[in-house]
């Protein structure tokens, strides 16, 4: 079975960021992150455990509030 290589993308270029990407993205610590995504009400896909920050929806906010 062949393994599905993955392209490198830059972090500011992706839509959907996962948790991990997404605290890269902003500096923070896993409980920060999240609780800023929370926040920021850019958090995607909350039915399923994996975790998704939509990005494009993060930056709005950050914009709208000064952050």
């Amino acid at each position: 079975m062949r393994t599905r290589k993955s392209l490198p993308v830059p972090l500011n270029e992706k839509r959907l960021l996962s948790l991990e990407e997404f605290q890269t993205y902003c500096g923070m610590g896993r409980n920060a992150a999240l609780k800023l995504a929370v926040t920021a009400k850019c958090r995607f896909g909350t039915e399923s455990r994996r975790i998704l920050i939509d990005r494009v929806q993060f930056d709005k906010w950050c914009e709208n509030n000064h952050f």
